[in-house]
């Protein structure tokens, strides 16, 4: 109900994050397979990025450490204070300064470690690759040197691509947010959250194209609110918003989903039902007439009720606009006030199928 398919902020999320794969909840799958990589070439347990906090939340290359914590591991190495170059520690044992930052958290039983700094294209270190043994090891050769420090520039690539992507995705995820809300400043009444005059009219154009080509059923009404002017004057200009939000809000309690509501005047209101014919059209009429009558509402000169009249018709297919039905429910709006007003009315060209008006149907509207 409401309006024409607008574009759901979720759904363009969700189709975005789905195309690029960038903001996914696994944050390991790529850089977990350049860990492996890693440790099988350097032949080597353990291999862990430990970058800066910004990055921890959504990369994750790590390799042998998966019965261990991720936070405990990049606190251990935080507490380090890797070097801005690269290093390669031998033997680990005994050293106070390792064993040292190892307290309360739980982490394997390093005993020898090399790592080379991961750097944006500015030189800025963010992390450091490191590869580390449960045992002392011999310095690393300077073929594997080369090898750790070939891997750093790579996992130094993908998490600044990465990174960018990730900006480029939030600023699509963003730009859709603003396409959205343009379509329902564009659309949208911002007071009853009906369609506005001209989106109605548009949208109401195309399902009048439908209905030519399918040969299938349209229904039109139009509503007014009685004495609105009066509830105004009585009641003041915020109880009178407060009743023309909530007869939209009732109307799209009784309407479908394809069914179209514009605000249209001050007061005045028009529906397209879509797959309907004008005995559908009298029946939730009848509904909508119905519940906005029940509905009472607050002010400080006391509760009050209000009641609607409602004019319906159909178009015929020989007819280029959807103005002609419109018209036509109009007539019938402005009869059921002259015949005492709170009452649903037929125009007087689609008298004819009135008397099967409370028969069944296939629509939604046959039962209250």
């Amino acid at each position: 109900m409401i309006s024409y398919p607008p574009p759901k902020f979720e759904e363009q999320k969700s189709e975005i994050l789905q195309r690029y794969q960038i903001l996914s909840e696994d944050r390991s799958s790529g850089p977990a397979c350049v860990a492996e990589s890693i440790s099988i070439a350097l032949r080597v347990p353990y291999v862990i990025a430990a970058l800066n906090p910004r990055y921890r939340s959504w990369y994750l290359c790590e390799h042998g450490l998966d019965d261990y914590d991720p936070a405990d591991l990049q606190t251990y190495f935080a507490r380090m204070h890797l070097s801005q170059t690269r290093f390669d520690v031998e033997d680990m044992r005994g050293e106070d300064f390792f064993s040292s930052n190892t307290r309360g958290l739980k982490i394997p039983n390093f005993e020898s470690m090399a790592g080379v700094p991961l750097t944006d294209p500015n030189g800025k270190r963010f992390g450091t690759l490191c590869v580390a043994d449960h045992k002392p090891r011999a310095a690393m050769t300077d073929s594997e040197l080369a090898l750790l420090i070939s891997f750093g520039r790579m996992v130094s690539n993908d998490i600044c691509v990465r990174s960018a992507a990730r900006y480029a995705v939030r600023d699509l995820i963003e730009l859709e947010h603003e396409k959205c809300d343009l379509f329902e400043l564009a659309t949208i009444d911002p007071l009853t959250k009906a369609l506005n005059r001209r989106a109605f009219m548009r949208f109401s154009e195309r399902e009048l194209a439908r209905f030519k080509r399918d040969n299938s059923q349209l229904a039109t009404l139009m509503l007014d609110i009685d004495h609105f002017k009066q509830v105004n004057d009585v009641h003041g200009h915020a109880a009178g918003d407060k009743v023309l939000a909530k007869m939209v809000s009732v109307a799209a309690s009784v309407l479908r989903q394809e069914d179209l509501i514009g605000r249209v005047g001050g007061e005045e209101f028009a529906i397209v039902l879509v797959d309907a014919d004008a005995n559908a059209a009298m029946r939730a009429g009848e509904r909508i007439r119905q519940a906005i009558k029940q509905v009472k509402f607050p002010s400080e000169a006391g509760p009050f009720n209000v009641s609607v009249s409602i004019g319906v018709s159909e178009p015929f297919y020989n007819e280029a606009s959807i103005n002609d039905a419109l018209e036509r429910s109009d007539a019938a709006l402005y009869k059921a006030k002259r015949n005492g007003r709170d009452q649903v009315e037929l125009a007087t060209e689609n008298a004819d199928m009135s008397s099967q008006v409370l028969q069944n149907s296939d629509t939604k509207f046959m039962t209250n």
